[in-house]
C-alpha cells in the first residue's frame, strides 16, 4: 500500500508507475495507492501495457461533495493580493477564542512571523522540521487542550498530524497541499471552519521542477479555485498529466524510457537507476544533531544531555549484558535521547562526538531562543549547520 504518492517528484511519475506496473505483474500482487487527490498515473504509460487502475470507491462524489465534507470549510481569498502586515492584523483580529493554524512554505518566514506574534503576548506555538519528536508531541498535546491559540507551522502540519483548528491561514503552493491543509480545519465538523489563502513566498523556490507550482495550476488561477471548492481533482490532474506527458515526449531523445529500463534496470546498473530515481536533492538531505543541554520535564525531572549521551555510549560498548537486558536499557535511554535530537541540513559540521549518524554538540543551549531552535544562529552564527 502506498499513501500520498503524488508527493513524489512528478518529473519521475512515469518511471514510478512503470516500476509499479511491472512489479505487480511479475510478482503477481496488487498495489493499493491512497490519496485524497489521487492522479490516474496509468495515463502516463504506453497503451500497449493495457494497465487498468480500479477505483476502490466507485462513487467518490458521494463523500467529497457531501455537505459535511465540501462545506466544512469556507475559503477566503481576500489576502491573496495583500502583504504580511495585512496577514498579521487579520490573525490578531480573529484570534479571540479561536484556534488558528498558520502555514508558511518557507521555514524562515514561519520563524519571523512566530516571533512577531510573540511580541504581542499572544498564545502562540511554532512547529517546524527543526523540532524533535518530543517537542512536536508537546506542542500538539497543548493545542488540543486550549480554546485560544495560534500555531505557526511549515508543511510538516499537512500530513500525519491529527489536530482540529477553527481558522486557517496558508501561503499558497500546490493544490494538493491546500486540500491537505484544509483537512486540519474544522476536522470534527462541529463548527464553521474558515481558511484564508495568502501569497508570500515563491513556491517554485521550494518545490523545484514541479509543474503544480506553475501559476496556471495554483489558486492564482480562478479555475483552480473552482477545482478546490468542488474537489474536482480528476480534471485538475488530467491537465497535469497531459502537460507531463507532452514534456516527457519532448525530452525522449535525452531521457528515453525504454532505454532506461532495457539498459539500466534490466542490467542492474544501480548507479544510473539511483541518479534517475532520486527523490531528494543532496542539498535537502537531513542529518541528526544532538544538542546537549539541561531540560526540565513537566513532572519536575531534569535531563542532562551530556550524561544521557555518555550513558548511551557506555551501553553500546557493554558486552557483558545479555541481549534482552541490553535492548531494554537501550530502549529506555533512546526515549531520553529523543529530547535532544534535531534535524538539520547535511553539511560538514563541527561536532564534539559522534555515534553512527548522530552528531553530538556539547554546548547545545547556544542554539536555542525561548526554548526553540534559534534559526538566526543556525544560519549565521555559532553553528556550521543550517
Amino acid at each position: 500500500m502506498l499513501d500520498e504518492i503524488q508527493s513524489y517528484k512528478n518529473s519521475i511519475w512515469t518511471e514510478i508507475i512503470t516500476f509499479l506496473y511491472n512489479m505487480s505483474k511479475i510478482l503477481n500482487i496488487k498495489i493499493i495507492i491512497m490519496s485524497a487527490t489521487l492522479p490516474d498515473l496509468s495515463f502516463l504509460l504506453d497503451n500497449s501495457n493495457n494497465l487498468s487502475i480500479i477505483n476502490l470507491i466507485s462513487n467518490r462524489e458521494k463523500y467529497f461533495l457531501n455537505n459535511l465534507f465540501k462545506e466544512r470549510v469556507i475559503v477566503n481569498y481576500d489576502l491573496l493580493d495583500k502583504n504580511i502586515d495585512d496577514l498579521f492584523f487579520s490573525i490578531k483580529e480573529n484570534s479571540k477564542n479561536k484556534k488558528i493554524l498558520v502555514e508558511f512554505i518557507k521555514k524562515q518566514s514561519a520563524y519571523e512571523f512566530y516571533y512577531r506574534l510573540k511580541e504581542e503576548n499572544l498564545e502562540v506555538e511554532l512547529l517546524t522540521g527543526d523540532d524533535n519528536i518530543v517537542e512536536r508531541q508537546r506542542i500538539l498535546e497543548k493545542i488540543k487542550d486550549l480554546d485560544e491559540v495560534i500555531l505557526v507551522s511549515t508543511q510538516v502540519i499537512e500530513a500525519g498530524v491529527d489536530i482540529d483548528m477553527d481558522i486557517g491561514y496558508k501561503d499558497i503552493s500546490k493544490l494538493d497541499s491546500e486540500e491537505q491543509f484544509m483537512g486540519r480545519i474544522n476536522r470534527s465538523c462541529k463548527k464553521s471552519g474558515l481558511v484564508y489563502f495568502f501569497d508570500l513566498d515563491k513556491g517554485n523556490l521550494i518545490y523545484k521542477n514541479d509543474l503544480r507550482i506553475n501559476k496556471d495550476f495554483t489558486l492564482k488561477n480562478p479555475d483552480m479555485r473552482e477545482v478546490l471548492i468542488n474537489k474536482d481533482f480528476g480534471n485538475y490532474y488530467k491537465l497535469i498529466m497531459e502537460k507531463l506527458k507532452n514534456d516527457f515526449n519532448n525530452r525522449l531523445s535525452e531521457f528515453n524510457l525504454d532505454e532506461f529500463f532495457s539498459n539500466s534496470v534490466s542490467k542492474l546498473n544501480f548507479e544510473n537507476i539511483e541518479k534517475r530515481m532520486k527523490l531528494i536533492d543532496k542539498d535537502n538531505y537531513q542529518m541528526s544533531v544532538y544538542l546537549s543541554r539541561e531540560i526540565k520535564l513537566p513532572g519536575g525531572e531534569t535531563l542532562n544531555g551530556t550524561e544521557i549521551w555518555e550513558e548511551y555510549k557506555s551501553l553500546l560498548r557493554d558486552n557483558n549484558l545479555s541481549y534482552s537486558e541490553k535492548e531494554v536499557k537501550l530502549s529506555n535511554v533512546k526515549s531520553k535521547i529523543n529530547y535532544f535530537i534535531y534535524q538539520a541540513k547535511k553539511s560538514d559540521i563541527t561536532y564534539n562526538d559522534r555515534i553512527g549518524e548522530i552528531y553530538f554538540i556539547e554546548e547545545g543551549e547556544n542554539y536555542f531562543k525561548d526554548n526553540k531552535v534559534d534559526k538566526e544562529k543556525l544560519i549565521t552564527g555559532i553553528g556550521d549547520f543550517i
